[in-house]
């Protein structure tokens, strides 16, 4: 199953989500590999460090561009795909190859205001809009919940909470999976009504 996360802005958490997403599946037994979609290389440099701290991914990071992920092959496993923000050729590939897209934002305007236009770009693909760096007793998680449902854009159940403890994650083999580990229950279940 390809995953790709992908959102026309920075800074909503698409490295960190497809570094989590691989760990929880990977800790299931699945073999799991990052596709680093991002010229930036950002997931590159996250397994680059963990690596020189000792403390390895339990999945391979490779760095792709536009041309090698469309002709990437398809894997047993999952592949996690992390793109830049903007609109990239590498983005269209990540779109254009997924079995999901998945569209990570926070509860914030500025982010839900670069939604509507990455969900016209990913209209074609199944897809869904993950909620990331969410404090759920707060009014904007429950605003943009509520949007979201009013407008019939299919959103996971599960959420990413907002933690010191994620954003500190870079550059480590993630030992805590947080939500994670829910989120990836919720895929392979519609995985499986697929």
């Amino acid at each position: 199953m390809r995953i790709s996360f992908v959102h026309t802005k920075g800074g909503v958490g698409k490295t960190t989500n497809s570094i989590m997403l691989a760990t929880a599946i990977a800790r299931r037994g699945v073999s799991a590999e990052v596709l680093d979609a991002d010229p930036q290389g950002s997931a590159s440099r996250w397994a680059e460090v963990a690596e020189m701290r000792d403390d390895k991914l339990p999945f391979p990071v490779r760095q792709v561009d536009a041309r090698r992920l469309q002709r990437y092959p398809a894997s047993d496993g999952w592949q996690i795909v992390d793109t830049p923000p903007g609109s990239a050729p590498e983005i269209q590939a990540a779109i254009d190859t997924a079995d999901l897209v998945i569209v990570p934002t926070h509860a914030a305007p500025l982010d839900i205001d670069r939604v509507w236009p990455t969900l016209e770009t990913v209209a074609h693909r199944p897809h869904g809009i993950l909620l990331s760096g969410v404090l759920k007793h707060r009014r904007l998680y429950h605003e943009t919940r509520d949007l979201f449902e009013d407008q019939g854009v299919a959103t996971f159940y599960n959420v990413v909470p907002e933690r010191e403890d994620i954003k500190a994650l870079f550059g480590t083999a993630p030992r805590e999976l947080y939500d994670f580990d829910d989120i990836c229950q919720e895929i392979l279940e519609i995985e499986e009504m697929n």
